[in-house]
C-alpha cells in the first residue's frame, strides 16, 4: 500500500484542466511576438550624455531671482520657534528648495544669482541647526521632567 494517494479528481474537471494547458502552451507557441515585449526599450545612445544639465523646463534670470527671493523670503520671515508651523511648511520648503537648486544651474555662474542662492543654502543650514538645538533643549527639558519623578 502507497503512502502518496493522489487526490481524487473527476473526470470532466481533468478534462477541463488539461483543455485549459492545452489553450494556453497554444497561445503562447503560435504567437510570435513582432514587437518587444511591455516595458522593453531599445538602448539608443543619448546624443547629449556628455551634457551636465538638461532641462525642458527653461526659466529666465528674472524668474529665478524672482523664486529666489521669495523663497528666502518666506523662509526668512518665519517664527522657527514654532514647532507646529514647521512641521507642517518644512516638508514644502524642501521641496522648493529642491526645484530652486534644478532651475538655478544656468545661472549659477552670474554673481548676483549664485549669491543669492548661496545665501539661501546658509539660511536652510541655519533654519535646521536651529531645529536641532531646539530638540536638544526638548530632549533636555523631557530628562529633567522624567528625572523628577513627575511623569
Amino acid at each position: 500500500r502507497s503512502l502518496f494517494r493522489p487526490p481524487f479528481i473527476s473526470p470532466s474537471i481533468k478534462d477541463k484542466m488539461a483543455f485549459n494547458i492545452a489553450r494556453l502552451a497554444a497561445r503562447t507557441v503560435a504567437k510570435p511576438r513582432a514587437m518587444p515585449a511591455f516595458g522593453a526599450r531599445a538602448t539608443v545612445p543619448a546624443p547629449w550624455a556628455g551634457r551636465s544639465y538638461l532641462t525642458v523646463v527653461k526659466y529666465s534670470r528674472d524668474d529665478v531671482m524672482a523664486k529666489l527671493d521669495a523663497y528666502h523670503a518666506e523662509v526668512f520671515a518665519t517664527n522657527w520657534a514654532d514647532y507646529l508651523n514647521l512641521v507642517y511648511n518644512v516638508p514644502f520648503w524642501e521641496l522648493e528648495y529642491e526645484k530652486l537648486s534644478s532651475i538655478v544651474q544656468p545661472y549659477i555662474h552670474e554673481e548676483d544669482v549664485g549669491k543669492k542662492f548661496s545665501e539661501v543654502q546658509e539660511l536652510m543650514d541655519v533654519m535646521y541647526q536651529c531645529e536641532d538645538v531646539r530638540d536638544h533643549l526638548n530632549e533636555l527639558a523631557e530628562l529633567c521632567t522624567r528625572a523628577s519623578g513627575f511623569m
